[in-house]
């Protein structure tokens, strides 16, 4: 006789979820185990949209944020979009009408798009250098129209949408970004985008790892400054991620966290921007 249906959770071996098996001899350690050896495991796609890629401040929060990713099970990928090459969009909508589902531009962009179907999470990794998204991220936004139908819809919310692929339902999308402005504000206009484009494509926007005055990120983190408290957030980070599909209020903030006086902020940085300029009066916004 089959046994009643049993829920195991498999928290402790490398998968996301809690998964359903059939009770009765089903329920033995060595087949639980088994099971949660095979079923698949969260997949992510980090967008690393920062001109200085690795070598950027935003890396070191997204390297810390896939690393609790990854100690949670899943399974992640890491694009930089400045290696990529990707043309501009058109808006020529060929991939709606005459091509569906395939851009007139024969680039990287096309097997970008295949990985980011097929993947369940999107993390972009953008920083704020003025006002929004990086240039390399505008036009991967604007290039993943092929993903989405001509037709119309009205969403749950009651606002109007493209149709997207059924295969989206309870895919996400995840923001991390540093910017040099000391103010979380300065996010804003980065974060509408993200969610925007979130929406756009029918997946749940989980929320954004923000790290103001981070301009003086890897200063700071080799001139004696406790900035592990905040990498060690955005691992927690992407650990809850894959374990809950959510963020923990209290891990955004400590991620957004001070980390020094708004007055030694500025005098920090000022001083290091006329260090590589070199002081030039009349010249040197700032040098007498």
């Amino acid at each position: 006789m089959v046994g009643a249906a049993t829920l195991y959770d498999c928290s402790g071996w490398p998968t996301n979820t809690t998964w359903m098996v059939i009770g009765g001899a089903m329920g033995a350690p060595g087949i639980l185990a088994l099971i949660c050896a095979i079923i698949p495991r969260m997949k992510i796609l980090a967008l690393d949209a920062s001109p200085n890629a690795a070598k950027g401040n935003t890396a070191l929060v997204l390297e810390r944020f896939l690393d609790g990713a990854v100690r949670a099970g899943a399974s992640v990928e890491r694009v930089g979009i400045y290696e990529q090459h990707i043309e501009p969009c058109l808006a020529c909508h060929d991939c709606w009408y005459r091509t569906p589902g395939f851009c007139v531009h024969k680039d990287d962009m096309s097997g970008l798009l295949d990985k980011m179907s097929a993947v369940d999470c999107w993390v972009f990794s953008c920083p704020v250098h003025l006002g929004g998204m990086t240039e390399g991220l505008v036009r991967v936004m604007e290039r993943t129209l092929p993903l989405l139908s001509p037709m119309f819809e009205v969403r749950p919310d009651g606002k109007t949408g493209h149709v997207t692929s059924p295969m989206n339902k309870g895919k996400t999308t995840v923001l991390i970004s540093t910017s040099g402005y000391w103010e979380g504000e300065a996010f804003e206009p980065l974060v509408a985008q993200i969610a925007d484009l979130s929406r756009s494509h029918d997946r749940r926007f989980v929320g954004a790892l923000i790290r103001p005055h981070g301009l003086a990120l890897r200063y700071m983190a080799s001139n004696g400054f406790d900035v592990e408290r905040v990498l060690s957030a955005a691992e927690d980070a992407g650990e809850q991620l894959v374990k809950t599909g959510e963020f923990e209020a209290r891990t955004v903030e400590e991620v957004r966290q001070p980390l020094m006086p708004l007055d030694e902020f500025i005098e920090l940085m000022n001083s290091a921007f006329l260090r590589r300029l070199g002081c030039q009066p009349g010249n040197t916004p700032g040098c007498m």
